[in-house]
C-alpha cells in the first residue's frame, strides 16, 4: 500500500506524539513498577528483565489503552501482574531459581560491615515476605513497591478498599512478628 506525502507525514507525526506520551508514562512508572517486581522476585537481574518486558508490552499496546476502561496505573500494573504470572509459570516449568549470583548481589559500597548488615537485613526481609500468602505479598508489593494507594490496589485486584487495608494491616503485623522473632 502506498501513502501520499500528507498521509505519511500525518502517520510520522502521530508516531512521534505517541512516543513522547509513552516516554512520559515510562518515566512516571519505571521506578514503582521495578520496585513492585523486585518485591516479587529475588534476583535483581530477573526484576530488570521482567520490568523491561512490562514496558515492551505496554509500548506495543499503548495505542489500544483506553482511559475510559481504567486508570493508567491500573493498566500498567495489570501488565506487570501478567508478566509476573508468566515468569512464575515458566520458572515452575523450567526449574527453581538459584541463589544470588555475583551479578545479583547488592552493591552497598566498600564498607564490609555495612555490606554484611545490609545483606543480613535484606535476607530477613525476604524471609518475612516469603512468610506471606500470595495475595498478601501482592498487596504489600503494590503498596510499597508500586507506590499505589489502597483505592488503586482495590480497583486493580477487584476488592474493596477497606479489604485492601485489612489485608495490608494483617500482612505487616505478620511480617513484624516474624522480624521480631515472635513466631
Amino acid at each position: 500500500m502506498f501513502f501520499s506525502r500528507e498521509q505519511h507525514n500525518s502517520r510520522a507525526h502521530a508516531a512521534r506524539d505517541a512516543a513522547g506520551e509513552f516516554e512520559e508514562v515510562y518515566l512516571r512508572y519505571i521506578k514503582p513498577v521495578y520496585a513492585f517486581v523486585s518485591y516479587r522476585v529475588i534476583h535483581r537481574s530477573t526484576a530488570e528483565d521482567i520490568t523491561s518486558q512490562i514496558f515492551e508490552k505496554a509500548w506495543r499496546g499503548f495505542d489500544r489503552y483506553d482511559t475510559d476502561q481504567g486508570a493508567l496505573s491500573t493498566w500498567i500494573f495489570t501488565i506487570a501482574r501478567n508478566c509476573l504470572t508468566d515468569h512464575f509459570r515458566a520458572t515452575a516449568r523450567n526449574a527453581a531459581e538459584t541463589e544470588l549470583g555475583e551479578n545479583d548481589s547488592p552493591d552497598y559500597g566498600v564498607d564490609p560491615g555495612k555490606d554484611f548488615k545490609a545483606l543480613e537485613l535484606r535476607s530477613e526481609l525476604e524471609q518475612a515476605l516469603a512468610g506471606l500468602e500470595s495475595n498478601e505479598l501482592e498487596i504489600v508489593a503494590l503498596k510499597f513497591g508500586g507506590s499505589m494507594n489502597n483505592r488503586e490496589i482495590g480497583r486493580l485486584l477487584e476488592i474493596s478498599e477497606s479489604n485492601v487495608g485489612t489485608i495490608l494491616y494483617r500482612s505487616l503485623k505478620k511480617m513484624k512478628s516474624q522480624l521480631e522473632g515472635d513466631q
